[in-house]
């Protein structure tokens, strides 16, 4: 049960954290910070800030090629005969019960 609370806090924050507001919502602190406190706004603070936004657009690539790869393989199962299709949404299971389907 706890797990699976996880899990899906995970994920969500996942899916929160590289959507495309989130850059916007990024933006809008460095513009807040800049007014504010511009003079703690020094190099240090802009390579943190760079190495976050990289992440983020690095992290949304990966999840919209892995999303691109899950709809292609749902596909191909779907479309295959005898093919077992609780195995095509498989990708919204915990990895424990992706290993059970394995086995």
């Amino acid at each position: 049960m706890t797990q699976t609370i996880l899990h899906r806090g995970l994920d969500a924050s996942g899916r929160l954290f590289t959507h495309p507001a989130s850059l916007l919502a990024m933006a809008a602190f460095i513009g807040a910070w800049a007014v504010f406190e511009p003079d703690t706004l020094d190099w240090h603070a802009a390579a943190t800030i760079i190495t976050y936004a990289m992440a983020v657009v690095i992290e949304r690539n990966a999840r919209r090629d892995t999303t691109a790869v899950q709809a292609k393989l749902d596909e191909l199962i779907h479309a295959t005969q005898g093919a077992r299709n609780e195995i095509a949404a498989v990708e919204d299971r915990s990895l424990d019960e992706i290993e059970a389907k394995r086995r």
